[in-house]
Parts: C-alpha cells; structure tokens; sequence
C-alpha cells in the first residue's frame, strides 16, 4: 500500500492530533468519482488543513490497523524542519506492528534503479529520471534529517579499511635494532575492502562478520635494499652503490573472515540524512554514541610481489617480481574496533608469523627473525 503525506513545514501540530482524528466520529469516509475501485479516507483539521488517505479498497484500509502510527507521527517531527516545505513517505518506509515492536523497513527501489552503498552511505538512482537531470534540480532539492531506532536483526554494508602496517619482531619494532627489514612508519599502507554484516543479539551487544580482501604494503625504511626470494630464506640484500635506491617494498594480499563482537552503548540508533534531487537519492547513515569489540579474522593468501623502483646512470627504473617470498598461506589473528559517532577505527595483530618457519630475514644474531604483522587505522 502506498501511503504519501503533502506537509507545510510550519504545521509540524496537525500530526499530534492524527491519532484523536482518526477515531473523530465526524471522520468522513468517501468514494472517488473519478475511480470507483480507489477508496479515499478524509480528516479534517483546523486551519483548512486535511490528512488524505487513499486506498484501492476498503480491505487495504483496514490494513491500517497494523501500523504504528504514532510512531510514524514521532518520526515525521523529528524530520520537519523549517526548510521542508514538501515531504513524501511511501511504503518505502513502513511502521508494521511487529509483536508490539516497531520494524522500520528499508527503502524499496524498482527494478530499473540502481543502489550503490559505500560505508555509511547510500545512493538510489532512477536512470529513468537521471536523464533529465541538471544542476537547476539540486537547487530544488529536499533535506531531511531524523534520528532512526535499531532497523533490522542484521543489516549490511561495505566499508574500507585505510590505514598503516608493520610487523614487530619479539614484540618490537625492528627500527630498534636498525634492521634491513625496518618498516618506513608512514607509507606502509593497509588496504581492506570488506562486505560486513551486522546481526543485533541482544541489549547493547551486536556480532559484526563478513568476509573481504585486504593488502599489507611493507615498504622498506633503507631503499638500499632490495627484497629477494634467497634458495632457503627471505633476504634483504643491499644494493651496489652504483644504485640508488627510491622504493622497495613486499605486497601482499589476503582473502579474509572476520568475526567481532561489538558493545554499542547506543543499541544502534543512528541519525540520518536524507537528500533527494530528480533521480537521485542520497542517504547518509551516521552512528550514534560509543561502542567497541575485540574479534578475529583467518585468512588465506591469494597474491605476493616486490616492487623496487631505483635510479642507475641518471634512468629512472623499476622492478616488479612476483613469487610467494616464503610468505605463510594462512593468517589469523585478533581485529579490535572503537567507535564514537561517525568515526570509526580499527586495529589487527596476526598471532602467526608473517614468513613460514626458519624462513624469514636472518637478524642481527643471526636467526630467523620471527615478525608479525601489525595494523591500524580508520573505517571509512
């Protein structure tokens, strides 16, 4: 059923009297002329003001019934502001009466648009409409702002992980030791591009699991070096001083599993943002108030290569090598996530060693160094 509400922004009073208008015995209930299958319920307000429902039958109208509607009237204030001077609500956005809760339902899109979702943003698109959109229609856009109640038992996202990685040998960073292998601290990017679900268990406690692909950049602190896959090791050997060394760096990537449990002291209320123009609509979800977990992740290795970019005899070069470098296939380790409104940051440890046992970069004592990989940064 469709159900649209035509709204005056400076009349934000005539819904809290729907619920006592809608049991008015002078409720009037007609037929219109023009379509005998549409039934029509008008109520009358003060000020020359009306409420309009229209239905395909006196069945549908009953189905009204299982509405919240004063839910719905308490979600309408909270999104009228002065700007709004026109406002639609469709079965879009629905307040079914579910065992006494209220499930606010998802937009629905027809079959011909598009939804793009990216984080704590969402996009609708009607090609149909985009067609004949230009810049004149964004002046003409409608902005509403509300805040939402938890929506579903498991909702979905995509979001990006940005951030910066290393890997500690012995709990230490190598720089201490000014090892080969040290990390350059900024630059070393973390890459992860995640489908993650989010299932409400109970009170403030949330399970966030998904799976995505992430990519660890190791690029080395001394561009002398240059990393090599050795007959029994990882070696990081130096140049000639005829090179001079600009980059070098170890890439890998990771096909993952991640499971976090999440405290959210907010119980997932979140404030949204609503704009729409033409053909397009855009939605902006924003978390509310604090909240984090501790969780883990396994992993499997689907890719590995050394890039080393040098200048010799005044040419600019690169080499690009792709093998395994004696890099362990599987990883797991411990993620951490802590939030406060719309930011969003993460850290992860690997409890594995990054190279296969006895295979990575000898140390200064001479041993196989055991490092670890290490991650932190934002959730965008």
């Amino acid at each position: 059923m469709e159900t649209i509400y035509n709204i005056q922004a400076k009349m934000k009073s005539i819904f809290t009297l729907l619920m006592v208008a809608l049991i008015l015995p002078a409720t009037a209930y007609t037929t219109d002329p023009k379509d005998p299958k549409q039934d029509t319920v008008i109520i009358e307000l003060n000020n020359n003001s009306k409420i309009v429902i229209v239905t395909k039958s006196r069945e549908d109208l009953a189905t009204l019934e299982n509405y919240d509607i004063n839910q719905m009237i308490k979600d309408l204030n909270n999104q009228l502001s002065d700007s709004v001077e026109y406002m639609e609500i469709k079965d879009g956005k629905a307040y079914v009466n579910d065992d006494d809760e209220v499930e606010m339902k998802d937009w629905k899109i027809n079959d011909d648009e598009v939804r793009i979702k990216l984080g704590g943003v969402e996009v609708d698109v009607d090609p149909n409409e985009v067609d004949d959109w230009d810049e004149d229609d964004w002046e003409d856009r409608k902005k509403v702002t509300y805040e939402a109640e938890r929506a579903d038992r498991t909702t979905h996202h995509f979001n990006i992980d940005i951030g910066l990685n290393n890997w500690l040998e012995d709990g230490k960073f190598p720089d201490a030791n000014n090892s080969p292998y040290s990390v350059k601290p900024f630059g070393s990017w973390y890459v992860g591009l995640n489908s993650t679900n989010r299932t409400w268990v109970g009170g403030p406690i949330f399970l966030e699991w998904g799976l995505g692909i992430n990519w660890y950049n190791w690029k080395l602190e001394d561009t002398d070096y240059v990393i090599q896959e050795g007959s029994e090791r990882i070696e990081f050997n130096q140049v000639p001083n005829a090179i001079s060394g600009q980059k070098s760096k170890l890439t890998a990537s990771y096909i993952n599993a991640t499971v976090v449990p999440m405290f959210d002291f907010s119980r997932g209320r979140r404030k949204i943002t609503s704009i729409e123009s033409g053909g397009v609509r855009i939605k902006k979800y924003s978390r509310k108030g604090f909240r984090f977990g501790l969780g883990g992740y396994a992993g499997y290795r689907i890719g590995s290569h050394t890039k080393y970019k040098f200048k010799e005899n005044g040419s600019n070069e690169k080499d690009k090598e792709r093998d395994n470098f004696f890099l362990e296939n599987f990883r797991y380790g411990l993620r951490a996530q802590v939030g406060w409104k719309g930011v969003e940051l993460f850290a992860t440890y690997d409890l594995n060693e990054v190279f296969s046992p006895n295979r990575g970069p000898l140390n200064s004592d001479g041993n196989s160094a055991n490092l670890n990989a290490v991650s932190f940064g934002i959730t965008l």
